[in-house]
């Protein structure tokens, strides 16, 4: 965690940590219980200053390049899946992540899961089982000033960060996907950002996000894929991992929509599959499985 708190350090400019660590001194007024005890205890295991860990989980949060998709299969519920991919120390990331299982003290049955990176305090790939699942993208909108505008969101206009969005979500045990769905829809945020989301059953769609709306969200009919790119564009020439996908996925009948066949082609295939990749994952909340998970390594 230190080398990657280090690595971050050096390539943001002193001014934004400077706002992270007026946050981080705040945190009463920005973050809400529990998440920040949770925030703090984490600093204190690892021996690192408030400051680094809302550092830490901002860019996370923001930096996600990503191909998630949906698809329908033979039975009728729904597979979501994922590859996360990052632009930062992707080896060092690879030895942060884990799969993480999130009970209540007061009540131990078993809540949800996610696969996480050591010092998060939210969800960039959860599920809970029988409800829904949701994985975050990042939306590229060549903004270099991102980090300023996004600091500034939660200093100036109190806007939750999105670590703390995911969690109340999946954090309250009445949540239905559909007022899910309907909360990431209007949630103001920090960031432009995609929401892919499923219920595992009959439902499932990527919401567009600016910070303040929802733009031209689309819902599942057999699949769908969703990479860092605003689905009515086409992919730039450089980056053709939507579509890459896309066609992949066209050449399945539904007997072929299988988490073995989603793991092994479709998000196995390059540049779906790259050397910024950390982890595939592939979830069905409609059924009583683990997510499944791999590190990746492209060589």
């Amino acid at each position: 965690m230190h080398e990657f708190n280090d690595e971050i350090r050096a390539q943001i400019p002193q001014v934004y940590i400077d706002v992270a660590e007026i946050i981080a001194t705040q945190l009463d007024n920005y973050i809400p219980q529990p998440y920040h005890d949770e925030l703090h205890s984490i600093a204190r295991a690892i021996s690192m200053l408030p400051a680094d860990i809302v550092l830490i989980n901002l860019v996370y949060e923001l930096r996600t390049y990503c191909t998630s998709l949906l698809v329908r299969t033979l039975d009728g519920t729904i597979l979501h899946g994922r590859n996360l991919d990052y632009d930062l120390n992707t080896d060092l990331l690879r030895r942060l992540t884990f799969h993480g299982r999130f009970f209540r003290m007061s009540n131990p049955t078993f809540e949800y899961e996610s696969i996480h990176f050591a010092g998060s305090i939210g969800l960039l790939t959860g599920s809970r089982k029988g409800y829904f699942s949701l994985t975050i993208n990042e939306r590229d909108k060549n903004n270099k000033h991102w980090w300023i505008n996004a600091l500034m969101a939660i200093l100036h206009l109190h806007t939750m960060p999105l670590f703390i969005i995911t969690r109340t979500i999946f954090d309250n045990p009445f949540m239905s996907y559909k007022e899910m769905k309907y909360k990431l829809e209007h949630q103001h945020l920090i960031a432009p950002v995609y929401f892919i989301l499923t219920d595992g059953q009959s439902s499932g769609a990527i919401i567009t996000r600016n910070r303040l709306n929802s733009i031209n969200p689309i819902e599942l009919n057999s699949t769908l894929v969703q990479t860092n790119y605003d689905h009515w564009l086409d992919d730039p020439i450089n980056d053709l991992r939507r579509t890459t996908a896309e066609n992949i996925l066209r050449t399945f009948n539904i007997t072929q929509m299988t988490i073995d066949n989603i793991f092994n082609i479709a998000l196995s295939v390059i540049p779906v599959l790259n050397r910024n990749t950390v982890y595939t994952a592939i979830m069905n909340p409609a059924k009583n499985q683990e997510i499944f998970a791999k590190i990746r390594t492209l060589k």
